[in-house]
């Protein structure tokens, strides 16, 4: 054999070499990239256990939410000896409540809102600051429904030029999910709102706007320096409505503002309305 022989001999060896190196190569890529995908596989398994956990226990707590809620409205209608079928549903029924069995039960309670034809009809607390019923009931234990509430600020015997209240929209139809059908105009434009002091005063309230807002402390203000201040917020106001209540507002009214979330929790549902009455309620 020559030495052109043993070149080409040399050259076979090395292409067929390299042959097996570029395959071992390609092979170790393939097991690589197939580990590669299991990992990814892996992961994203476990991600979705996760997710799947996660959600099942928010469900769950959500449930359990509604659950106690529910369960603890009754209670407190039977201990305040509220009617089931309330006066604007029957006529010959009278709606009164038992304040001294709801102080005895929770001494935050200042009063009782209902909104007649919807499901808002519930006893209200204060506190000494706006987070204690944003996540707790009114028997103090936690639940994310919270319970409605006056803003700290406000005088408890809504004398205030502006008294606000807050509640959570549940889409199950608790706390204030129905002011979206004020807002929405399903109660039509003549809403009335009842406000039942713990004093046994009933004020009458009349709802003259209704709207979707961003989150702002505007329409929260609960003072003004003058009446030129409260003209503006109360002419603001009632600008923003997406429906005509017919009804007019002045500096002398006082007035309720009442506020939710949006389904999607990004907005404001804000509903106001100004007082047209007070009496004496029975005991």
């Amino acid at each position: 054999m020559d030495n052109k022989d043993l070149e080409n001999v040399e050259d076979n060896n090395l292409v067929t070499d390299e042959i097996s190196n570029t395959d071992r190569k390609g092979k170790n890529n393939k097991k690589k990239g197939k580990v590669l995908d299991k990992i990814i596989s892996i992961i994203i398994l476990v991600v979705c256990i996760c997710g799947l956990i996660y959600s099942g226990r928010m469900l769950y707590t959500w449930i359990m939410n509604n659950v106690e809620s529910n369960k603890l409205i009754t209670e407190i209608n039977s201990l305040a000896k509220v009617p089931d079928t309330p006066e604007d549903e029957n006529p010959g029924v009278e709606f009164g409540i038992d304040f001294e069995a709801l102080l005895a039960y929770n001494s935050d309670i200042v009063g009782w809102i209902r909104i007649p034809n919807t499901s808002i009809n519930y006893a209200l607390v204060q506190a000494g600051d706006n987070n204690k019923y944003l996540r707790h009931s009114l028997d103090l234990t936690w639940n994310e429904f919270g319970w409605p509430f006056l803003d700290y600020k406000n005088s408890p015997d809504f004398t205030d030029k502006n008294t606000v209240i807050y509640g959570h929209n549940i889409v199950s139809g608790l706390m204030f999910a129905d002011l979206t059908n004020i807002y929405n105009g399903s109660l039509g434009n003549d809403v009335e709102i009842d406000i039942y002091r713990s004093d046994y005063r009933l004020l009458r309230y009349k709802v003259f706007s209704a709207y979707v807002y961003d989150p702002e402390m505007y329409y929260l203000t609960t003072s003004f320096a003058n009446d030129e201040q409260y003209s503006t917020y109360l002419n603001t106001m009632s600008a923003r409505s997406a429906i005509d209540f017919n009804q007019t507002v002045g500096v002398d009214d006082t007035i309720i503002t009442l506020q939710t979330c949006t389904s999607d929790s990004k907005r404001r549902i804000v509903v106001h309305a100004k007082l047209i009455s007070d009496e004496e309620m029975p005991r």
